[in-house]
């Protein structure tokens, strides 16, 4: 029996940031997921059950920030890890002071050595 990966949930609306977290998830071994805004995110979320997301607060639509707030209000999301990862700046007000905040450019160790973390708790 084959062990279950862990699942990530990556949010965002750039398919091109999309598919270099996707490539850096995936070849360390995560099983990746993915949703291009907020509503679709929630809707992965909910279906998929992801062990951690990532999520741009910069999105067209229902942007991260309502993301955050909504899934913070859903007892079966709630508890589910969240790193951002944005190009925007200072942190939102709506996140939780433990949600790490991963500026764009990003590097793939420092994005990989922040799931890890966040994944132990």
């Amino acid at each position: 029996m084959s062990e279950k990966k862990t699942r990530i949930l990556i949010i965002d609306d750039d398919p091109e940031i999309v598919s270099y977290l996707t490539d850096i998830f995936q070849d360390a071994g995560y099983e990746t997921l993915s949703a291009g805004n907020g509503v679709e995110g929630i809707e992965v979320a909910q279906t998929r059950k992801p062990d951690l997301i990532t999520l741009d607060m910069d999105m067209p639509g229902r942007g991260g920030t309502l993301f955050y707030v909504k899934m913070r209000q859903e007892p079966y999301l709630a508890e589910i890890p969240v790193v951002v990862i944005s190009g925007v700046g200072p942190r939102p007000p709506a996140l939780n002071k433990s949600v790490p905040v991963i500026q764009k450019p990003i590097t793939p160790e420092v994005v990989l050595e922040t799931v890890k973390k966040m994944l132990a708790k």
